[in-house]
């Protein structure tokens, strides 16, 4: 029989060097077992409002343990509860977020991007929409277990050339699926069965786009502390020129005991 284990988490954010309103927000919730980075897509307040509005319904849902749970298009009886929970939750913050847009002229378009792991001590959902992304470090080896929702990466599965008018660059931060963007929205999810000294890694892409895999998994490797290595991953954004906002948050299974 595997050891009980216990989760611990910290996260932080930061501005960045090249932009006045930080746009991210996140949610760390160890009563819960949530925890959520969603990056705001729509400029001026738009994107703030969105992403805070992913974090915040999201948790009210997952939160209200008694509330009922729309079955999600899809999902059959067999799907566990994080799972059913955390994606009914992300479809209504989705709805909500819509219709805000659609109702007030200043928020038309706005979304956000999101990617969440909602745990206990034996497993873990993983959901995301967008380009953030959820890394797990395990035995000092990062692995990438969500794949971005952007047009360079749609077009690179696909097999597709990219149109010779269209910039690669551009493609990669140019995202096809949010939540916001339309009145449903496609979630992709995984489960895990964590070990002890798993360690996930949920950022937004101000981490991933400046800073290779290699420097995060190094620094990573560099401390016990959660709250000074999230701190350091943010630093290393800035260091790499703080192109966007940067958002990081990180969970760790350990033996109970």
């Amino acid at each position: 029989m595997n050891p009980p284990l216990r989760i611990e988490a910290a996260g932080d954010s930061h501005v960045g060097r090249q932009r006045e309103h930080n746009e991210d927000s996140f949610a760390v919730d160890l009563d819960l077992g949530l925890f959520i980075v969603a990056d705001g897509i729509g400029g001026a307040a738009g994107g703030e409002i969105a992403s805070r509005m992913a974090v915040d319904i999201v948790q009210s849902c997952c939160k209200d343990s008694e509330g009922e749970i729309t079955q999600p298009t899809g999902y059959d009886d067999l799907t566990g509860p994080l799972e059913l929970r955390l994606v009914s939750s992300i479809w209504r913050a989705n709805e909500r977020i819509f219709e805000v847009g659609q109702r007030d002229p200043r928020f038309y378009g706005m979304g956000t991007t999101f990617a969440g792991v909602y745990a206990d001590a034996n497993a873990a959902c993983i959901a995301h929409v967008g380009d953030s992304r959820v890394y797990r470090y395990r035995e000092r080896r990062l692995e990438r277990l969500t794949e971005d929702h952007s047009l360079w990466n749609e077009h690179l599965h696909s097999g597709e050339l990219l149109p010779d008018d269209v910039d690669p660059l551009l493609a990669r931060n140019v995202v096809t699926r949010a939540l916001g963007m339309g009145k449903t929205v496609d979630v992709a999810t995984r489960l895990e069965q964590p070990q002890a000294g798993d360690l996930l890694l949920i950022c937004s892409d101000g981490l991933s786009g400046p800073v290779s895999e290699a420097e995060i998994a190094e620094a990573l490797a560099q401390g016990d502390d959660l709250a000074a290595t999230a701190r350091s991953l943010i630093d290393l954004a800035n260091r790499h020129g703080g192109p966007d906002n940067v958002t990081c948050v990180l969970v760790r299974w350990t033996p109970a005991a």
